[in-house]
């Protein structure tokens, strides 16, 4: 069999954001700023950031900006008071806390912006149904107005699962079809799953020993990396995309089970390969 190529895929990184366009009245947006010297608003309506559900607590951070008013060039210190809104799903204390416990911030003078910081509880954060924080700016002091069309910011607190399945395992494969049934089968052998980042999984021989300690060696010229493949766990399910065993590609096994079992830690893995047939379960122990 040849060398396999690896195709790795790539989920998606802690602390994505993700910003909308507002949508502006432009009678509405003449009059406040025509009508004071200074209009003060969130620089976005809506935000979705990304936490791995590790049980850190991730800071996020958005601005409140000092918008162009009639007397723009400059401008003493402002302090902007906000609230949580009521339709809020995430709740203060459990789900996040306003830095320094606060829910003003200041644009200093002559400045431009003011970062409004937030700790989210990623041990809190449900995946299935994201929670969401509304914030309402109620006031601004030194004479400013708060934008209408700036007024409320929408966080939707996504969860991105914590993955952890590297380390030593004890794997038993019971095959469904190879050339050397029934004389090699079940087996069972120790393996490493190899970390690789972003829950993404080196594994030496998907085969569960077929290709580089059983018959396959003698009789097809297979070895240590025959069979190697990149498995992805993503809140307890096992995929892959683009793997091979040489001949051709290897994909789950229909009706098959693949997936981490979240009280025992212990991975099933159901391979199918394309070509000529072989396939199996493969049980692998946390050692």
């Amino acid at each position: 069999m040849k060398k396999i190529k690896f195709i790795l895929l790539t989920i998606l990184s802690v602390g994505v954001l993700v910003s909308c366009s507002i949508d502006d009245d432009p009678q509405q947006l003449e009059a406040d700023f025509a009508n004071t010297p200074y209009v003060v608003g969130f620089s976005n309506s809506e935000a979705s950031p990304a936490f791995l559900t590790d049980g850190a607590v991730n800071s996020f951070s958005e601005n409140v900006v000092l918008f162009n008013g009639n007397n723009f060039s400059s401008n003493p210190s402002i302090t902007v008071t906000f609230e949580v809104d009521p339709t809020s799903t995430a709740v203060l204390g459990t789900d996040f806390d306003f830095e320094n416990n606060s829910q003003s911030v200041t644009i200093e003078e002559n400045r431009e912006f003011a970062p409004l910081d937030i700790n989210f509880y990623s041990e809190n954060i449900d995946i299935d149904n994201p929670k969401v924080l509304v914030l309402n700016i109620v006031s601004a002091d030194n004479n400013a107005t708060v934008g209408r069309q700036f007024q409320t910011l929408t966080i939707t607190i996504n969860g991105i699962c914590f993955s952890d399945i590297g380390g030593m395992y004890s794997v038993t494969t019971t095959y469904g079809y190879h050339d050397f049934l029934p004389a090699f089968n079940p087996h069972t052998m120790d393996v490493e799953i190899t970390d690789l980042g972003d829950g993404q999984y080196g594994l030496v021989d998907m085969s569960g020993g077929l290709y580089t300690v059983g018959p396959y060696v003698t009789a097809y010229g297979t070895g240590p990396t025959s069979f190697d493949v990149v498995i992805n766990e993503n809140c307890g399910d096992i995929s892959w995309t683009g793997q091979t065993d040489g001949y051709g590609a290897v994909v789950p096994l229909e009706g098959g089970v693949n997936s981490v079992d979240p009280e025992t830690g212990v991975v099933t893995i159901s391979w199918f390969c394309q070509a000529y047939g072989e396939n199996g379960v493969s049980i692998y122990t946390p050692l």
